[in-house]
């Protein structure tokens, strides 16, 4: 979480939704590829697409080691968009090819508002699976099926 916020928190369309979204496609887009998630999380379905599970209390503790700091924006549609910036270069625990999965998720869709990423996350496979609340099993990942006119879900290889 805290690399993700650091990479990408100042940017912004970077809220709460964004980096919810930014870390499904990180784990599931790894798993894919390894078997393996990066952070291990489980991911619930719901209305706006995955949420990761334990995200309040990971920045909580973020917070809390005043490694990243909390901050509110107004957007013009009236609505409030949590925001998360980094306050201390983050100790960087991941593999090399956990990092490139993760920058190439960043890179591929951190432009994209709340609402885009949702209604773009609902499109993914293992979202569109499962039923609402329940927990995204990963191995709905092999199911993807690629389409020519759709660039990811971010898919690396």
């Amino acid at each position: 979480v805290h690399y993700i916020i650091y990479k990408c928190g100042f940017k912004n369309t970077v809220g709460r939704t964004v980096i919810h979204k930014l870390l499904y496609f990180s784990d599931f887009n790894y798993y894919e590829l390894h078997k393996e998630s990066i952070t291990n999380e489980e991911y619930k379905e719901l209305e706006r697409g995955p949420v990761p599970i334990h995200f309040e209390m990971a920045i909580k503790e973020l917070v809390d080691e005043k490694k990243v700091g909390l901050g509110k924006r107004k957007l013009p549609c009236g609505k409030i968009m949590n925001r998360y910036f980094s306050l201390k270069t983050p100790e960087i625990n991941l593999k090399n090819e956990e990092r490139a999965l993760i920058n190439k998720v960043i890179k591929e869709l951190s432009h994209m508002n709340g609402k885009q990423i949702g209604e773009y996350s609902l499109r993914d496979t293992p979202p569109r699976k499962t039923q609402y609340a329940d927990i995204i099993d990963y191995d709905l990942v092999f199911s993807r099926k690629p389409k020519d006119d759709d660039k990811v879900f971010v898919k690396i290889r």
